[in-house]
């Protein structure tokens, strides 16, 4: 094969290779196709309970719409036809003159329609999130064509938001517990995870999710994402100055100079310093003492925030009874309450002194935030006086299968004639059974299905999203965060 002029794949062969060919074995007089998307299982992430619809708005703008159009659409007929009987040649060994893509291509625009769950809600696992189906009688084959794109494109943003949900929904209860108000909690998460993410685009598409349900972030690109697919009138995200291990070891070993450094070059700001590049407890019980006068007297919103970055996590923040030296005995969170003492709050539990805090980000999932939080709860500590850097382990562990996404079709109109089908494998435990029909979902934990086009969908929570190459329903990114918090709030009531 020769080399390709062009590196951007053409849309027609963004599947996997048996797309091709499905459209020669529908039944002759195929005229519509009507498919779902549902998360089906989360046995992998039982504490993800529901699946939160996200990432919709940007996947349609940016291929059903901006990539169909700058690269089928606008391109020459002739010399995209070309390059498609070339490849499938090359490949597959067939003769394929492209007919189905000339129609296309001469139509203008996909011819679509796409209902949604609106963004920034969740359903119950099993719910459908999605549907799709041709609104041409000649473009059957399109409505599944598109599926590995779908499942390719949305299961990552719709996992991330979830997970960030979940984050959300116990900080939030902690919180309710421990705290006097919940000012902490849109920074108490803080995105860590571009550097594990497989490509820039999962940061962006998984980091944008993150911010659905928090404001503190280092994935920078999610920020112009967020911006540029949805639009904001509020912040979308922010960060701190903070050092890292290459900044703490070219100062030396010694490394009380170097904190000194570092809050005379931000004396205003809120700085995180990493604090294990050497000796994580000689930083901790010496040279903080030291430091004590220096850091109380920067302004309020000048926090020193201490960041260990190894050792077990569990351990460090809240203390090892069975730890040689008292300080390991008591953990970070009580030596700098000994240090930096604050107030106890309303709810009787203690509050370190607002020129100080510390933040974990080293290798944090979902249950070790949960089992911090609630040993430092045991130890008398508010939830409000850590922050968790979440990374690979929050929201690059996982994969489709963690919410068992899959795109089905479930109704079929040939000849005129509609009916239901389904996939319902008897070797299967009963994960793989798909919904029979068109569908409703009548609230956020029920749908039914069985249903025909005759039938009255105007009590369905699925808006039209797309039709016919138009995104018809525009969402804004303040109005998804309104939905998840709105949500959230519901829940703990």
């Amino acid at each position: 094969m020769a080399y390709l002029e062009r590196a951007t794949t053409a849309p027609f062969l963004l599947c996997d290779f048996y797309k091709i060919s499905h459209r020669f074995q529908y039944p002759e007089g195929t005229e519509f196709l009507y498919s779902t998307f549902t998360p089906r299982s989360n046995k992998i992430a039982p504490y993800l309970t529901r699946a939160v619809s996200f990432g919709f708005q940007a996947f349609i703008q940016k291929y059903l719409i901006d990539y169909f159009n700058d690269n089928f659409f606008s391109r020459e007929k002739e010399v995209m036809l070309a390059e498609y009987r070339q490849f499938i040649h090359e490949t597959l060994g067939l003769e394929d003159q492209g007919k189905h893509l000339s129609a296309l291509h001469d139509l203008g625009y996909l011819p679509l329609k796409i209902k949604a769950i609106p963004e920034g809600k969740s359903v119950n696992i099993r719910v459908p999130m999605l549907t799709i189906e041709n609104t041409d009688a000649r473009f059957a084959w399109l409505t599944n064509y598109l599926e590995t794109l779908i499942n390719m494109s949305l299961w990552q943003p719709i996992v991330s938001a979830s997970v960030a949900r979940a984050y959300r929904l116990f900080l939030t209860e902690m919180a309710e517990k421990t705290c006097d108000n919940d000012a902490h909690l849109p920074f108490q998460a803080h995105d860590f995870s571009m550097r594990g993410m497989s490509s820039l685009e999962s940061a962006q598409t998984s980091g944008s999710a993150h911010l659905t349900a928090f404001l503190g972030t280092d994935t920078i690109p999610a920020i112009q994402f967020v911006q540029h697919y949805y639009g904001s009138e509020q912040l979308i995200g922010t960060s701190i100055p903070a050092s890292e291990h290459s900044v703490m070891s070219a100062h030396g070993v010694d490394e009380l100079p170097t904190f000194r450094y570092l809050m005379q070059k931000f004396p205003r700001s809120m700085l995180s310093i990493v604090a294990d590049t050497t000796d994580f407890w000689h930083n901790i019980t010496v040279n903080l003492p030291i430091l004590k006068e220096e850091i109380l007297a920067r302004p309020p919103e000048a926090k020193i925030v201490i960041r260990p970055d190894s050792g077990d996590s569990y351990k460090i923040i809240c203390g090892d009874p069975e730890a040689k030296t008292e300080h390991e005995r008591k953990g970070l969170m009580q030596c700098l309450w000994e240090i930096f003492p604050g107030e106890i709050n309303q709810k009787g539990y203690k509050v370190l002194d607002p020129h100080i805090g510390a933040i974990y980000g080293d290798g944090v999932n979902y249950q070790k935030m949960c089992r911090i939080l609630e040993g430092l709860e045991q130890k008398g500590f508010a939830s409000s006086n850590l922050v968790f850097g979440v990374g690979s382990l929050t929201y690059q562990n996982h994969l489709r299968d963690t919410l068992g996404f899959a795109v089905k079709a479930t109704a079929i109109v040939i000849d005129g004639e509609e009916k239901a089908i389904f996939k319902a494998p008897k070797t299967d435990n009963g994960l793989k059974k798909s919904q029979k029909g068109r569908v409703k979902v009548l609230s956020l934990d029920k749908f039914v299905d069985g249903l025909n086009r005759q039938d009255d969908f105007s009590d369905d929570m699925l808006e039209t999203i797309f039709e016919n190459g138009q995104l018809t329903k525009k969402v804004s990114f303040d109005q998804i965060r309104q939905n998840v918090a709105e949500e959230i709030s519901h829940y703990l009531n």
